[in-house]
């Protein structure tokens, strides 16, 4: 399943303005203003700007340690994972 993604939407949502939106994945100014007009934007921005803007991640937080624990996680201790996702979830309500 395929969700749409309205860049000029959560950038309005978010009170940003287009420099300091793109900025944060990468993508110049005037590159986003053509993704915010209609153009196709590839995966990978597409992904970022999810990853960045919806889900709220900061990349530069990331260390590739804790993603390699994460997937781990992921793999081989399931439970262990969505125990830990609710438990993070209740410390946050």
């Amino acid at each position: 399943m395929t969700t749409t993604l309205n860049p000029k939407q959560i950038r309005k949502q978010l009170g940003m303005n287009q420099q300091d939106f793109w900025s944060q994945i990468g993508v110049t100014q005037s590159g986003g203003s053509r993704y915010e007009s209609g153009r196709a934007m590839p995966k990978p921005v597409r992904e970022l700007l999810r990853v960045v803007h919806v889900e709220g991640i900061d990349l530069a937080a990331l260390r590739k340690e804790e993603i390699q624990a994460l997937n781990y996680l992921r793999e081989q201790q399931p439970n262990l994972l969505q125990d830990l996702i609710r438990k993070s979830a209740q410390v946050g309500e």
